[in-house]
C-alpha cells in the first residue's frame, strides 16, 4: 500500500511538472531564437548595458541577442531600415527620431519602436577648479571654456541652455572662448590652468574616465546654472539632477543638463509577450547584472529610472509588466 501511494505521488509530480513546463515551453515556442540589438561603441556604457541584457535573455529565455556596437544616429538608422530588432539608445536620440528632426539626422520620423525601461541618465555638468573663484554659469562669460569633444554634437547640448543663462553662444562673437576636444584633453587643460571651466560628464553612478582622474588630481567644484536657464523647455536635453552622493564635490543636489536617458527600445511588432518577458527577465535579474556591470547599478539604487517618462511610448507588454510590480505611476 505505502509502495503504491509512493508511485502515485511521483505520478503526480511528473504530470504537474510536465504541465507546468509544457506552458512555459509553449510561451518560449512563439518567441524569436535571435534578435539583433544595436549599441553603443565597444567598451562604453552603453555597449555594456546591451551586453548585460544579452546574457540575461540567453540565460532566461534562450534568446540570442547578437550585439552590433555603432552610435545614436546610425542605430537608429539601421532600426528604422529593419537591420535592428532593439537598440540601446539615449533618450535625446529617440525624442529626435520619433519627431523627425532634420538638425539631429532624421529627416523623416521613425515611430515603429517602442521603449522597455531605462537604466541610467548621463548627466552633463561644467566644472572649474575650486581656486578659479567661478560659482555660476553666468561667471564664464568671456573665460576659456571646454565645450565637449565635437561642436556639430554639443552645440546642440549645450548651446541653447547656456543662451538661456546670458551667456551668447552662437554667432560671430560668443561670450566665452570655445575648446573642443576629447574628455581626457579637456580635464588636462584645466588642471593646467589653460582653461577656465569644461563640461563633464557623469553615467548613472559611474564619473566620466576623465572626471575620475580629475577628481583624484585637484580640487574642483561645480557651476551652477540660473533659474531661467533650469526653466528653459528643450525636451531633446532637459534637466536632470545629480544627486550629491553620486560625486564628493557637490555640496546639494546639482541641477544641470541631461544629455540623454540609457533606454533600451525593440521593435513595435513584438508581441506583448515577448516584451513582457524581455524586460521581466531584466528586472528580476537587476541585482545580478549590477554586480558585474557597474552602468546597471543605477536603477538598483533609483528604481524609478526604470519607468521615466521622456514622452516616448513604452511597449503595451512592457507597460503590463511595470503595472504589475506597481512601477507605473501613470
Amino acid at each position: 500500500m505505502r509502495n503504491t501511494l509512493l508511485i502515485l505521488t511521483v505520478i503526480a509530480a511528473f504530470v504537474l511538472f510536465t504541465l507546468g513546463t509544457g506552458s512555459v515551453q509553449a510561451a518560449n515556442e512563439s518567441f524569436p531564437k535571435v534578435i539583433s540589438l544595436g549599441t553603443g561603441s565597444v567598451g562604453g556604457g552603453y555597449n555594456m548595458v546591451g551586453v548585460g541584457a544579452a546574457k540575461i535573455w540567453d540565460k532566461e529565455l534562450g534568446v540570442k541577442a547578437k550585439v552590433a556596437p555603432g552610435l545614436s544616429l546610425s542605430n537608429l538608422q539601421r532600426f528604422a531600415a529593419g537591420r535592428l530588432d532593439t537598440v540601446v539608445s539615449p533618450s535625446s536620440w529617440g525624442i529626435a527620431a520619433y519627431n523627425g528632426m532634420e538638425e539631429y539626422g532624421f529627416p523623416k520620423p521613425i515611430q515603429s519602436f517602442r521603449v522597455l525601461c531605462y537604466i541610467f541618465p548621463d548627466f552633463f555638468h561644467f566644472v572649474t577648479l575650486k581656486k578659479s573663484g567661478l560659482k555660476n554659469i553666468g561667471d564664464l562669460k568671456g573665460k576659456r571654456v571646454g565645450c565637449g569633444p565635437k561642436a556639430a554634437t554639443y552645440d546642440k547640448i549645450v548651446g541653447k541652455r547656456l543662451e538661456a543663462n546670458g551667456i551668447t553662444y552662437f554667432g560671430d562673437n560668443p561670450a566665452i572662448k570655445k575648446t573642443f576636444s576629447n574628455y581626457n584633453d579637456l580635464a588636462r587643460l584645466l588642471g593646467d590652468g589653460n582653461i577656465d571651466a569644461t563640461i563633464m560628464g557623469l553615467s548613472g553612478v559611474a564619473p566620466f574616465p576623465a572626471l575620475q582622474k580629475l577628481m583624484e588630481e585637484k580640487e574642483i567644484v561645480a557651476l551652477e546654472w540660473s533659474k531661467s536657464a533650469l526653466d528653459y523647455e528643450y525636451p531633446v536635453f532637459p534637466v536632470g539632477v545629480i544627486k550629491k552622493e553620486l560625486l564628493p564635490y557637490l555640496e546639494k543636489d546639482h541641477s544641470c543638463i541631461l544629455g540623454g536617458i540609457a533606454s533600451i527600445i525593440v521593435r513595435q511588432d513584438f508581441s506583448d509577450e515577448f516584451a513582457y518577458a524581455l524586460v521581466k527577465s531584466i528586472h528580476q535579474n537587476l541585482p545580478k547584472i549590477a554586480e558585474e556591470n557597474p552602468y546597471w547599478k543605477y536603477p538598483t539604487r533609483y528604481p524609478e529610472i526604470m519607468t521615466y517618462d521622456s514622452g516616448l511610448p513604452y511597449h503595451p507588454g512592457a507597460i503590463k509588466y511595470w503595472k504589475e510590480v506597481g512601477a507605473w505611476k501613470r
